[in-house]
């Protein structure tokens, strides 16, 4: 079941099996686990003393088989383990909100891609790659519904290029030193399409393309790490030993940043370059983005047929959203979220069980005594403080050492937060809440039961 929840983004979860090696393991492990518990009380009844037990008339109290170490142990152990278990998933699904909230940079609504891939025997050279992509562009534009069209290397589809880059009076650096930033190529109106701000200077235009100067749009986090306190606006950077003399490009504009490596990732510098005017003929894949004014399942038809109008033989693949997107950018933080959410419940469902189970064989235990008590004219709520301490204890001391094991062990979860701390003490508190509200819940239970044993029902069951 919990294979199946899994995201098909996931691969990795594939090479896990559920074989009989597994079964097997999981029957052993349950067998002795069995028997262990089963025989343990089967044990303990026989070290009685038979003649003492007759003399009690087998009345047993507070002060007798019902103090048992173990049995308080377990609980305990229960209530610790269940504890420690919800920190770790408030944890994550705090920090898996919060990621959620985060803004990507650009506006995901209305916006769907198709991943295109130029085949190199008839595409090998840059012109002509740069005239199917201006020639597609122009006849999606032109379709009825289209906002804006455009191609590009997509956002958080990891399919950017890191390059080293070197800025025009900064001095040379030695090499295999210079900053790296993230490059992407773009067609059309990117920013546009996107909703990407320019925070200063100007989007590209059409006279950017080939044969025209080289020109280059980088974002904030480029201005704040390679230009601070300059004007990047005329600036000149070029890929490291690109040529010789170096083919500088001017920085014409500052767009906003983008979350381009995941939610969960800093932004890093990126350049942004106009298709038309690189040199790499090898980059002949491409990802089609489009802003709709219409329902997308009926524009992906019409896109794919201006596509196979050009060039019949070139797949389109990878048709999805950019919520689809931004929502498989986080599957893995959600999947964690999920098994480890779902295995605290399953613990606390357990504590649960095991407390009120106690408490349950106290009172019936204690039946003579409840009816003596109640016959003395007790009050409900002295019934009930008695029944319940001995649990509520239990459960006090289960939430502390809970507590105490979910600071020390929930910061191995560091590397799976996002902008929570493995201590954080409003998450702590929380859950810790949660549990006492669930094992005063179980206690109380039974313990209202024991409110309905008549004083004489009891002596006579003696």
């Amino acid at each position: 079941m919990l294979l199946a929840l899994k995201p098909a983004e996931l691969h990795r979860l594939d090479a896990i099996p559920m074989d009989a090696r597994v079964f097997l393991f999981v029957f052993v492990i349950s067998l002795l686990t069995g028997l262990l518990f089963g025989l343990l009380p089967a044990w303990s009844a026989t070290r009685g003393d038979i003649a003492e037990a007759l003399r009690e008339n087998a009345r047993t109290t507070a002060t007798g088989v019902t103090r048992n170490p173990l049995r308080s142990f377990l609980v305990t152990a229960e209530l610790a383990l269940a504890l420690i278990l919800l920190a770790g998933a408030g944890l994550l699904i705090k920090g898996f909100l919060r990621l959620r909230f985060v803004d990507p940079g650009f506006n995901p609504a209305n916006v769907i891609t198709m991943y295109l891939q130029l085949p190199g025997t008839r595409y090998p050279q840059i012109p002509m790659q740069t005239n199917f992509r201006r020639e597609l562009l122009a006849r999606i534009n032109s379709l009825p519904g289209v906002e804006a069209a455009m191609i590009t290397d997509l956002p958080l589809a990891g399919n950017f290029v890191g390059h080293r880059v070197v800025v025009d009076g900064q001095g040379t650096l030695p090499e295999g030193t210079e900053p790296i930033v993230q490059t992407l190529s773009v067609m059309g109106e990117y920013f546009g399409v996107m909703q990407i701000p320019i925070r200063n200077g100007r989007a590209f235009g059409a006279m950017d393309r080939e044969g025209h100067p080289r020109v280059a749009i980088v974002n904030e986090e480029f201005v704040r790490e390679l230009l601070p306190g300059q004007n990047p606006i005329g600036a000149r950077i070029d890929w490291t030993r690109s040529s010789d003399p170096p083919e500088w490009m001017t920085i014409i504009g500052v767009a906003g940043d983008v979350k381009h490596s995941g939610l969960n990732q800093p932004v890093d510098p990126a350049v942004y370059a106009p298709f038309s005017q690189n040199d790499e003929a090898w980059r002949k894949f491409m990802t089609l983005v489009i802003r709709t004014r219409v329902p997308e399942a009926g524009l992906v038809e019409d896109v794919k047929k201006q596509v196979w109008s050009l060039d019949s033989q070139i797949p389109v693949s990878g048709i999805q959203s950019m919520d689809d997107l931004l929502s498989v950018s986080v599957a893995e933080q959600r999947f964690n979220m999920l098994l480890l959410g779902s295995f605290a419940a399953l613990a606390v469902a357990l504590a649960a069980v095991g407390i009120y189970g106690m408490v349950a064989y106290r009172v019936n235990q204690r039946t003579h005594e409840i009816g003596v008590y109640m016959a003395l004219g007790a009050q409900h709520r002295d019934v009930l403080r008695m029944v319940m301490k001995d649990g509520v204890k239990l459960g006090m001391l289960g939430i502390v050492l809970g507590l105490a094991g979910a600071i020390a062990l929930t910061r191995v979860m560091v590397g799976v937060l996002f902008e929570v701390k493995p201590t954080d003490p409003a998450t702590l508190i929380g859950m810790a809440f949660l549990l006492a509200v669930v094992a005063m819940l179980a206690c109380y239970i039974p313990a209202r039961r024991a409110l309905g044993i008549h004083p004489m029902t009891a002596l006579r069951r003696e």
